[in-house]
């Protein structure tokens, strides 16, 4: 079974947003590469990454998913 390295919260409010990267994270093997997240075009990914913690480390938050073909 192939896992998504992407998840779509755009149009989402920052509460359900922060829950499904926490969801997304929970058991998630540590494959090396960050959980690709798609947010709307008006969230504050600066202070989505903070309410993350030390996950934050573990996610690429970006408003434009054409971004994660150039990362990953």
């Amino acid at each position: 079974m192939q896992v998504s390295n992407t998840i779509d919260c755009n149009g989402l409010s920052p509460a359900p947003t922060l829950l499904r990267i926490m969801q997304a994270l929970v058991g998630r093997d540590d494959c090396g590469a960050p959980l690709n997240v798609l947010v709307g075009s008006d969230c504050n990914c600066d202070r989505l990454a903070a309410s993350l913690g030390p996950l934050a480390g573990d996610v690429q938050l970006s408003h434009n998913i054409r971004q994660f073909a150039s990362i990953n």
